[in-house]
């Protein structure tokens, strides 16, 4: 009937989009790891892009009904020398992250940057499920992802993290994550400010 249909046809139209998400994510990846990626390297001030991409992810929120954002992004950060879109990604492959795991009730994001030393560091902060102690590495690597993979749905295509970590790395920066089962997950990047970039 019409309305069976009409479900049949939104699931294929969503697997479709996740398919060509999948496809799109390994084509990067497999890019960045042969070193054919082209970066458009600037000195940047992160506080615009850090609100870009925020603002990038509030159709997220709308969907999420229950969840909302807190951002603690001060103005006057030093630069950073980075290709702006792709941390614009970084930042933007966190939240949706966070969005998707974070308290189904009520759900919390937070994102805080600040400056410390001669690096750029920000968190993004979800109240989810959190990730197991033996998942936090694992979820760095290609297809991983928290969770059993067996009876849980897939929530993206577990190349998202992976794909950060090559970016900040190009950028000699770093992420990881620190969590507890049942008490959310925060997830850190530091970065080396331009001044202290030029000078290693």
């Amino acid at each position: 009937d019409l309305e069976q249909r009409q479900e049949f046809m939104s699931i294929i139209v969503v697997e479709s989009e996740r398919l060509s998400r999948l496809i799109n994510d390994i084509l990067d990846l497999a890019k960045m790891e042969a070193g054919t990626t082209q970066w458009n390297l600037a000195d940047i001030d992160p506080g615009p892009v850090l609100s870009e991409a925020l603002g990038a992810t509030s159709g997220l929120f709308a969907l999420a009904a229950n969840a909302r954002l807190i951002a603690e992004v001060p103005p006057g950060m030093a630069p950073i020398r980075v290709d702006r879109d792709r941390f614009k990604q970084v930042i933007i492959n966190l939240v949706s992250n966070a969005v998707k795991f974070c308290d189904p009730a009520m759900g919390l994001v937070t994102v805080k940057a600040w400056q410390e030393g001669g690096a750029l560091r920000f968190d993004v902060i979800d109240n989810g499920i959190g990730i197991a102690r033996e998942d936090q590495d694992r979820i760095f690597e290609r297809f991983q992802q928290a969770g059993n993979t067996l009876t849980d749905k897939p929530q993206g295509t577990g190349l998202g993290l992976p794909i950060c970590r090559h970016i900040l790395e190009q950028f000699g920066g770093e992420i990881w994550v620190t969590s507890d089962l049942g008490k959310g997950a925060v997830f850190s990047v530091r970065l080396p400010t331009a001044e202290a970039a030029a000078a290693s």
